[in-house]
């Protein structure tokens, strides 16, 4: 962090630039995408091997390793207020929807896609507990014997 010394001198090491842009995001995670769309597998049919489309789902940390950045400054974008905060969100919730539909067609385990997002997103992914608390009506009337033995002995 660069600061002013007492004879106005700038000092200290020169703040990082940050060369992201929201525009810049969108596109280069638009072809991380596309190269994840465009995965393919051999199947065997009658006529031999047949290349068919087997697209490789979106993952967080795969977009990073391609952006060549960490998941903590994709955390950060996504946390921010402005055009790259945004950017990075949507991009966050097409992973997102990627893994949902994955799993509804069968293509992702739904199990590993359940986990995942509940530990990326818990504010919007997590199991509801419910507590349901009732008496019986055994119990109920127990006590209500109780209360009125009590009450008899004092």
């Amino acid at each position: 962090m660069q600061h002013k010394s007492k004879n106005n001198k700038i000092t200290g090491r020169p703040r990082k630039k940050n060369e992201w842009t929201a525009a810049l995001l969108l596109e280069r995670s638009d072809r991380y995408f596309a190269i994840q769309d465009d995965h393919t597998k051999f199947v065997a049919g009658k006529d031999g091997a047949v290349e068919v489309p087997d697209p490789a789902p979106y993952t967080v940390e795969g977009l990073c390793c391609y952006l060549k950045i960490n998941r903590t400054t994709f955390r950060n974008w996504r946390q921010r207020n402005d055009e790259l905060g945004e950017a990075a969100e949507l991009i966050h919730q097409r992973i997102a929807a990627d893994r949902i539909e994955g799993a509804l067609t069968g293509r992702q385990h739904a199990g590993f896609a359940q986990f995942i997002l509940k530990n990326t997103d818990p504010e919007f992914y997590r199991d509801k507990v419910e507590v349901e608390n009732t008496v019986a009506e055994d119990a109920k009337a127990m006590f209500d014997a109780w209360s009125t033995l009590w009450k008899q002995q004092k």
